[in-house]
């Protein structure tokens, strides 16, 4: 039916002298643009018995996601007013926009993570949310597994036949990048409740913060026997203030202090 269409406007146009409008004009065939629904564009009446120059092909959505990416886009259509419809040939199929693809370090987190610490390390019944990780802490829980937890299942060890240090630190440049939690339970619970509870009345670490609050800043800054963290209840990493600022520390204790 398109063919005995555009068959039957040849032959109007070329008998009004303009054979090549067909092939070398752009208004009639502007093809859609890639991934997406394409858009369409309506020209103005004319008095031709085309009903004046087609309006151009709209152009194709933006690429889809790289969980949706690579699926065709619908042809444009150029209308001329009043007179035939024009449809433009179907959209080339739609690659992954910029940051449309996982990074390496989101790649090998869903890998070898995900299936315990959930999207993003956001942390499930099974492991705990591991979120703006200590980066000499968690490489040390990573290799050494922690055979004792709070948790329904153990963590295992994974040396680097497993997961190389490069790949280890890709994943904890993922692990970086939620935004920082806002207020001091938000912030507690991000940082601390992993080892101290969620009520930070012990936790793994059976150490009552509610006992300590006037050691937190301190022991936030400086650790305690950092490096020797099979110790679970008598060892804890630093945390810079590029990690944590003073102000938000201070919402930290305040918050302990409420409890």
């Amino acid at each position: 039916m398109r063919l005995l269409l555009i068959a039957s406007l040849s032959a109007v146009v070329s008998s009004l002298g303009c054979s090549d409008v067909l092939t070398d004009s752009p208004a009639l065939w502007s093809p859609a643009g890639a991934g997406g629904m394409a858009g369409t564009a309506t020209a103005a009446a004319g008095s031709s018995p085309l009903g004046g120059s087609a309006g151009q092909g709209g152009m194709g959505g933006a690429a889809g996601s790289f969980a949706n990416a690579g699926n065709g886009g619908q042809g444009g259509t150029a209308q001329g007013g009043g007179g035939g419809l024009l449809e433009g040939a179907a959209g080339s199929a739609g690659s992954g926009g910029a940051g449309g693809m996982p990074s390496e370090g989101q790649a090998l987190y869903d890998a070898n993570c995900k299936v315990c610490h959930a999207e993003l390390g956001a942390g499930s019944i099974i492991g705990p949310e591991i979120q703006h990780p200590v980066r000499d802490y968690a490489t040390w829980v990573v290799r050494n597994g922690r055979a004792q937890t709070t948790y329904l299942k153990p963590m295992d060890k994974w040396g680097t036949d497993k997961l190389s240090d490069p790949q280890l630190m890709l994943i904890l440049d993922y692990l970086s990048t939620p935004p920082q939690p806002v207020g001091g339970q938000a912030l507690f619970l991000d940082y601390c409740a992993n080892c101290h509870g969620a009520d930070a009345r012990g936790g793994p670490t059976e150490r009552n913060l509610l006992n300590e609050v006037d050691k937190v800043e301190t022991l936030v800054r400086q650790g305690k026997s950092k490096g020797q963290y099979q110790m679970r209840h008598d060892s804890m990493p630093s945390f810079s203030s590029d990690m944590i600022s003073d102000g938000e520390l201070t919402m930290i204790r305040d918050f302990i202090d409420s409890l």
